[in-house]
């Protein structure tokens, strides 16, 4: 994703799920992109492969513990 101009990315694994969290500005790539980030995730044996609509932010999965 660093090739299209994507600084910040992080991708989560949840089992056989990607979710990808980059930061809203830089959504519009992703998407554009979409079919050759899907083929290489699932290359990776990912199912499935989203796009985290919050977006990417330092610490988020805090939230989680609370």
């Amino acid at each position: 994703m660093k090739t299209i101009g994507i600084r910040q990315v992080r991708v989560r694994t949840h089992d056989d799920i990607a979710r990808i969290e980059v930061e809203p500005q830089d959504m519009q790539k992703l998407l554009a992109n979409h079919g050759r980030i899907t083929e290489k995730l699932q290359s990776y044996g990912y199912t499935f492969v989203t796009m985290d609509l919050v977006g990417y932010k330092s610490g988020s999965m805090n939230r989680a513990l609370s």
